[in-house]
């Protein structure tokens, strides 16, 4: 959780927001494509997104995260989120939103529902968007094909956007809090560390943050 992860870290959150972007362009028809090449499309970022996911929990949890390198030389997302919850149990993102009060600067509290889970980034990365991605099999050349969906894809990219848009990740003593974000007030992908608490005192799971806009 140094300076050079957070670095790397605030680089592939702006990867994802690119792809978020590129997501976008397809639902509001910018880009257009025949409707299965731009749902293939679309589960490609969704996908991409959750091994970026992934390794940047890997990349902000380095030191734990070493002590079994093969994680290092993967991209497969449910894997790397399994491992990484056997280390530590708290490694993944957490989300935040605005406490509705008149408070300046403004007080934010862990979001409880409607982000992209643990559970849900493996089912997108490996069911979801792993089935769109594979041509199929010569039997699924006699059945019919569905009408496309792309009201999948906004759900998706909605969970991601709430799970990252404001959020912290939690050091595994518990010492140190990473404040991070999509945009701050210059528009720009951000991390904020506090950390010096008192010696023993640890970051308490309902813990709240406040910060500038």
């Amino acid at each position: 959780m140094d300076g050079k992860a957070q670095s790397i870290y605030r680089e592939l959150l702006l990867e994802i927001k690119y792809r978020i972007d590129a997501i976008d362009d397809i639902l509001g028809n910018k880009i257009t494509y025949r409707h299965r090449i731009g749902q293939e499309y679309s589960y490609l970022q969704l996908r991409l997104i959750c091994e970026t996911i992934a390794i940047g929990c890997l990349v902000m949890h380095e030191q734990i995260s070493s002590k079994k390198k093969d994680l290092f030389k993967s991209y497969k997302a449910d894997w790397i989120i399994s491992e990484l919850s056997k280390l530590h149990a708290d490694f993944y993102p957490v989300p935040l939103e605005i406490k509705d009060s008149n408070d300046e600067p403004p007080e934010f509290i862990h979001l409880k529902t409607g982000f992209l889970t643990q559970i849900e980034l493996t089912s997108l990365w490996n069911r979801h968007a792993g089935g769109i991605l594979h041509r199929g099999s010569v039997k699924k050349l006699f059945i019919k094909e569905k009408e496309t969906d792309f009201s999948n894809i906004q759900k998706w990219r909605d969970k991601i956007v709430l799970l990252l848009n404001r959020h912290t990740i939690v050091s595994p003593d518990k010492t140190k809090l990473i404040l991070c974000g999509m945009t701050n007030e210059d528009g720009e992908i951000f991390t904020q560390t506090f950390e010096a608490l008192p010696p023993g005192q640890k970051v308490p799971d309902d813990k709240m943050v406040r910060s500038s806009r």
